[in-house]
């Protein structure tokens, strides 16, 4: 009995860190991005990937995508995480009211093909939800970048060139995501 108790408060802290943060997490890392100098890379992540996938459309995106706009917020998420799929509507409605040097994407993490579940579950909640800017398909070309991540989601913030500037968010926090901008364009 003590055995199968210790499997299962393992799983249950395995899948504590796995999953979205809690509320306390989310507003440490608001704390900590208003005191980082959000203009510079940050050193602990570097750049993105180069990559060349296809998003949730079947359209072919490069990093390239990057350059089209001053600050790309990169969004991680997954179909099974619900903070995730909670914040997409937020995101899809900043998304269209954003100016043209700034730029939203996801990047889906659960979905590796195609023809999986994943991939078809993952159009019907950005359909749903309407998130309607590129959410890209991860593959093993951001696997470094994937296994950095402590869970879901997880906001980047890239420049023009491709590097990470500032520190990522862990959580849902669109609020914290606005705050980063805002901050990033004002030390401008």
């Amino acid at each position: 009995m003590k055995r199968i108790l210790s499997v299962i408060l393992i799983l249950t802290l395995v899948f504590g860190v796995c999953s979205c943060s809690s509320k306390e997490e989310k507003e440490t890392d608001v704390n900590e991005t208003e005191t980082n100098d959000v203009s510079e890379p940050s050193s602990d992540y570097g750049t993105m990937p180069e990559f060349s996938v296809v998003d949730i459309e079947g359209n072919t995106v490069t990093d390239d995508i990057f350059s089209q706009a001053e600050l790309t917020i990169v969004n991680f998420w997954a179909t099974y995480c619900g903070p995730c799929i909670n914040e997409l509507p937020d995101l899809g409605m900043w998304s269209e009211s954003m100016d043209e040097n700034l730029q939203i994407i996801g990047v889906l993490v659960d979905v590796k093909s195609l023809d999986s579940d994943e991939y078809t579950n993952a159009q019907k909640i950005v359909e749903e939800t309407g998130a309607h800017y590129p959410h890209l398909v991860a593959d093993e070309q951001f696997d470094d970048i994937i296994c950095q991540i402590v869970g879901v989601p997880t906001t980047f913030f890239v420049d023009k060139d491709g590097n990470i500037v500032g520190e990522p968010i862990l959580g849902a926090d669109v609020d914290g995501y606005k705050l980063f901008v805002k901050e990033y364009f004002n030390e401008k």
